[in-house]
């Protein structure tokens, strides 16, 4: 299972950094949003059949929102904030429905805060967006927590 994620994960940075370039935007926003899905399948983050296939579907809508936005702020510190708490607040129906609260707030703090560093540090474009893609997966097993 960790393999798999890992391998998960990186998809989903090389989807990410694909999305920021003339490729087009559906890379990031459909792939990485699919990875993201598929990650917590593996993870077992599951409910009942019909609870399951509604969190599936609106966190796969959440994240596709929350890819292809940063609030305005034009990628600057407050931007990178902003996206980071959006991908986090995407996984809330599946939060919801798995009760793994905890995980959540945990994932919520670290994964904004790892992708607003990330993103004001790191000064390799392509380093960057492949990082932001690589966290948020890679941190989705937070949400196993409690």
């Amino acid at each position: 299972m960790i393999i798999t994620i890992l391998i998960l994960a990186v998809l989903a940075g090389c989807l990410y950094r694909r999305g920021g370039t003339s490729a087009g935007t559906l890379w990031r926003d459909v792939g990485v949003s699919a990875a993201t899905l598929l990650t917590c399948l593996i993870l077992g983050l599951t409910a009942g059949l019909f609870a399951s296939i509604i969190a599936y579907f609106l966190t796969f809508g959440l994240s596709w929102a929350a890819n292809s936005s940063y609030f305005g702020q034009d990628e600057k510190r407050f931007g990178y904030i902003w996206h980071g708490l959006a991908l986090s607040l995407a996984l809330l129906p599946i939060a919801y429905i798995t009760g793994h609260w905890l995980g959540f707030g945990i994932r919520t703090i670290v994964l904004t805060a790892f992708i607003t560093l990330w993103s004001e540090y790191m000064t390799w474009d392509i380093g960057e967006e492949f990082g932001r893609g690589f966290l948020i997966v890679i941190s989705l097993s937070l949400l196993l927590i409690g």
